[in-house]
Parts: structure tokens; sequence; C-alpha cells
């Protein structure tokens, strides 16, 4: 079902897609049995965003979220495609890979993001999955795959979910996936040309260089023979990756340079792909791993912050100022020390640094909710109730998913003596949380305090729709 780039995978990343193709089949038996529309398109894919979401490990920092945004936001310009609203995530995997469901949803590991040098390969890999939607290559598949039996899916999940051990859950999904591959593979060889040529077209009108994608899938192909050498071709939903590097080099390698002027970085790659590999690792291997570097190129900037940020993770706040503070005497604007500097101050308890440190990094990261939900709290420790409500309201605005932001801003009104406020963002919270009686309190009391009659009408909504 999910657009791949990669031709070769280890069994369960290939199990996984093909199961999902399953469970879309069984959230929307229709879907299969003619071409969608893209209204179709469109809500299967939302809805299926949200059930991957909740199955697989999102990272959602913010500075790593904006960076991939940027980039695709760039390339989804040149397409001037309006019928989906493109959106990237990016996922915990070690492995180096890249997917797209409909409706415009492309996932992206941190695995792929940390193999890569520059940003234009990963303009290059974005570029390629965009192309998939804008061609509508999902929907066909899905077409096509309502040739697969009951038998065929029956056996993948088995293979999937019931066997114990990786050997048997090889015998059990070989079968059924060969048989999947035979049906699609001549359909999937055509819309990888297709995709590929879109893609790199999007990356040059973008002012990314085009020989980037052809230099990131040679990379890929090394990574592929090192790390899983013996997986079999025809467990692969897309060509092999040695027939598209010579495609490629033939048609593009040899192209001038991007018509366009090249865009400005979309951020500092270096720190993303050191957050990166925090997010997969953990502080305790940073620390080892970059404690280890650091003896090597003393005083570098880059290792001097993955230190900084591994103390941090791991609670030990004053070893994180201390390291973040000398990669800032090297790089005294560096936007990424600043915030990750202003985050330890709090938890060292100087908040007038942390303060200053954050309101400086918030000029560079305005939509940053850590960074704003760190300035409520200093605020809040402060006292200082006006600016803490403004920041947490900024929080959620941006961010509607931090429902304990609600309780957030229930506390801060009830220091300011506002209880009607207090009681209703506390509502909030617990309504969120399904603690029904407890969200039913706390309304009951809000409306008891309010005497605004919107805003009553509003309480006696929610505390009738609790109480049915």
């Amino acid at each position: 079902m999910s657009v791949q780039l990669f031709s070769s995978l280890p069994i369960r990343s290939v199990v996984a897609r093909v199961v999902l193709c399953f469970i879309i089949f069984a959230l929307f038996p229709t879907a299969g049995s003619a071409s969608m529309t893209v209204e179709e398109e469109r809500e299967m894919g939302d809805k299926l965003a949200i059930q991957i979401q909740q199955n697989v490990g999102i990272i959602n920092d913010p500075i790593i979220t904006a960076y991939v945004d940027e980039i695709g936001r760039r390339l989804v310009e040149t397409t001037h495609d309006r019928r989906f609203r493109y959106r990237f995530y990016v996922f915990k995997e070690q492995e180096p890979n890249a997917f797209a469901i409909p409706g415009g949803h492309i996932f992206i590991s941190s695995g792929l993001i940390r193999l890569i040098d520059i940003e234009d390969e990963l303009a290059g890999v974005i570029g390629h999955e965009i192309a998939h939607g804008v061609l509508r290559h999902i929907d066909k598949a899905m077409d096509r795959a309502r040739r697969l039996s009951l038998v065929t899916l029956a056996a993948i999940i088995a293979g999937a979910f019931l066997s114990k051990d990786a050997e048997g859950t090889a015998t059990l999904t070989t079968g059924a996936m060969a048989l999947a591959q035979s049906l699609m593979l001549k359909y999937t060889r055509a819309n990888e040309v297709e995709a590929d040529q879109k893609g790199m077209t999007y990356m040059a009108d973008a002012g990314y260089d085009p020989k980037a994608m052809v230099i990131f899938l040679k990379k890929i192909y090394r990574w592929q023979r090192f790390s899983s050498p013996d997986v079999p071709t025809y467990l692969s939903t897309h060509p092999g990756i040695e027939s598209r590097i010579s495609y490629l080099s033939d048609n593009f390698m040899s192209s001038p340079q991007s018509p366009s002027a090249p865009p400005p970085a979309s951020g500092d790659l270096k720190k993303i792909q050191i957050q990166l590999f925090l997010k997969e690792r953990g502080g305790a291997e940073g620390i080892n791993q970059y404690t280890s570097l650091l003896r090597e190129r003393p005083g570098n900037v880059d290792i001097l912050y993955g230190l900084g940020v591994s103390y941090s993770l791991v609670g030990r706040s004053k070893e994180a100022v201390s390291f973040l503070s000398e990669a800032l005497q090297a790089a005294p604007k560096d936007p990424y020390i600043i915030r990750e500097l202003g985050i330890a101050y709090f938890h060292t308890k100087e908040i007038d640094k942390a303060l200053d440190a954050l309101k400086t990094a918030l000029d560079t990261f305005p939509h940053d909710t850590t960074i704003l939900y760190y300035l409520a709290q200093g605020y809040q420790e402060k006292n200082q109730w006006d600016e803490a409500l403004a920041f947490y309201q900024q929080v959620l605005d941006l961010d509607p998913r931090r429902v304990e932001i609600y309780y957030n801003l229930g506390v801060v009104y009830d220091k300011k003596g506002l209880l009607g406020p207090a009681h209703e963002h506390f509502g909030l919270y617990f309504q969120h949380k399904r603690q029904w009686e407890t969200a039913l309190f706390h309304f009951r009391k809000a409306l008891e305090q309010t005497q605004d009659p919107r805003k009553r009408r509003q309480l006696e909504q929610l505390i009738k729709e609790l109480e049915g």
C-alpha cells in the first residue's frame, strides 16, 4: 500500500507495509472497488495518518518538524498541486526509510535524515514521495491490490502477528509477498520512473541540485549491501536501486545545475541530526558517543552541543550548562545552542538567564512550542501571571494536542484569582483525559463563577454533553 523509496528492506518492514494495505481494506472496504475520488483519497489518508501516528514513534520536536516542513513546502509550491494538503512526519527508526499514504501524507525515518550529507539529498527523497502523491500512484496501487485474495492477506497477517520467531515469520510470509509483488511490480516500475522524473523536476524548480538524488541513492545502495544483503529482490515493492541509479545517472547527471537560485538552508542539518540520534538512542548513549568524539576533536561546536543536550536528557543540567556554554563561546549567535542553554538554565533554576536565552532563541524559532512552553514556565516561576498566560496560550494555539496546557492555564488563572476561567480550563483538561466526573465538577464550578451570558451558554452545553 505505501509507496516506499527503497527496494530492499528487512522482512518485518516489508510485512508491515503490506499489512497496512490490509488494514486499509478492512477500514475502507469499498476503496479498492474503483478509482477513488480526490475527496475519498483525502478522507482515507487523514484517517490512516491518525492510525499510523498512534502506532509508530512520531517525533514531534518543533525544530525537527519545522526543518522537514520547510523543505516539503518549497517542493510542494513547485508542483502547483492544490488537491491535497501535503504533510510531513518524522518517525523514530534507525533504518533509512520513507513512504507516502493517500492524501499527501509523507513519512520519513530519523535514520534517513541522519544518513544525508546535504539538504539537497533530503529534498530528493521528499520530492520523490510528493511526486507519488501528485501522480496519484497510491490510488492506482490500491486498485490493483484488490486482486489479492483473502487467503494471501491472511497469510501475510499470520506471518506478521502470529509467528513468534523471525524465521517462522519469513516462512509464512514469503509466498504471499511473492504473489503480491508479481501482481504489482510491472506497474511500480513505470510509477518509479514517473516519480523520479517529477521529483527531480521539483528539486530543480525549488533550487535544489537534482544530482544530489543520485548521490543519495548510491549511498543507500552501499548501506543496503552492507546491512541487508540477503533480502530477496521479490520482497521489494519497488524496482532495485541499481536500475534507478543507472537510469537517473544517464538522464540527469549530465544536466546543468538547477536553473533556480539555491534556497537558504532550512536549518542546521548537523544539529538536527544530533537531535535525531538522541531521539533514537537516548541521552546516556549520547554522553558516551560525544565524550569519545570530543577527545578526538576537542572544542568542536557540534560535539559540545550534542554532549550538552545529552546531559540535559539524563537530568544532569549543570553539566549541560557547562558544555553548552563552552559551545556558545565558540559560536556566540548560534540559536540552536542558545535554545538548549535556555532550557538547561531553567532546570538549574537560573530563571532570569533562562528567560533571556529563550527569548533570544524565539527570534529564530518563533513557532517553537518548546521555547514558548519554557518561557511560560519561567514567567510562572516568577509569578508573572499575564506573561505566563500569553505564552501558554500560544503553545495551545500552535499545538492543540498538548492538552496538559489546559491544566497549566487553570493553575495560572487560579493564581490570578479568576476562578471561572480556572475551573473551565481544569474541566477541559479532565475532559480530554476522559475523566468525566472530574470534568463535570469543574465545569459546574466554572458556571457558578461566570456571569457572561455567552460563556454560560458554552459551559451549559459542555455540562449537558457530559451528563448525556
